[in-house]
């Protein structure tokens, strides 16, 4: 059961797109999106170092076939809507062989890529993402953190705390690594290392880390 919606509109969108009147109408179709990257042209992209959520893909850019196999490769869940002039067998048998997720026509109708993008985003398998109590989830490819899709504001040593802990989620990690790790060489009593887990807590909930006292600090995870 999904108990909390995915919107495209707090999401990595990518958009490969040639013809220039499509991505137009694309671009303004979505311009919601706040995360919008439109390639036009593959040179120097390398599918291994992108993170994205969701692709959105014209079928007539040719160029962009070898790209999108390498970018499957490294993220095999990664959904993918095909956009296409042609209904035929051939063009279908295509389209889901390169591992779209839905394939709609170029005459587009905001309201179907709308629900088309939802849909692939809430029900294709989630990699991505490390699952907390209460809605909160840590996403991997954003580096961010959130509850019920907003994202939680961190100061930096909030977030390199928590992430630390997240990093070594199988074993309790002690007060000096957590000291040697996120401040270095700078100054840090326990009483700020209790002030820092406190606002996290508060930010969170209170178990979201545990404390052991004989062997440190240790985060509460749940299967995603």
């Amino acid at each position: 059961m999904i108990k909390h919606l995915r919107k495209f509109d707090n999401i990595k969108l990518l958009c490969l797109l040639e013809n220039e009147n499509l991505k137009t109408k694309v671009v303004e179709e979505l311009k919601n999106c706040k995360n919008m990257s439109v390639v036009s042209t593959i040179d120097g992209q390398q599918p291994s170092e992108m993170k994205y959520d969701i692709v959105v893909m014209d079928y007539n850019f040719t160029e962009a076939y070898e790209f999108i196999t390498a970018l499957k490769k490294s993220k095999p869940h990664l959904p993918m809507i095909v956009l296409t002039d042609s209904d035929d067998d051939e063009t279908i048998l295509k389209c889901l062989n390169l591992g779209a997720s839905s394939i709609l026509s170029k005459q587009l109708n905001f309201i179907n890529l709308r629900l088309a993008m939802i849909t692939a985003l809430n029900t294709s398998k989630r990699v991505d993402k490390v699952s907390f109590k209460d809605g909160i989830y840590y996403d991997i490819y954003r580096e961010r953190f959130y509850n019920n899709d907003s994202a939680i504001k961190f100061t930096n040593y909030e977030f390199l705390v928590l992430k630390l802990l997240l990093d070594n989620k199988e074993e309790p990690i002690s007060y000096e690594f957590i000291k040697e790790k996120v401040w270095k060489e700078k100054k840090m009593s326990i009483f700020t290392m209790r002030n820092i887990i406190n606002k996290i807590r508060k930010k969170t909930y209170y178990d979201i880390i545990k404390n052991n006292s004989s062997k440190g600090y240790q985060i509460d995870t749940i299967a995603s």
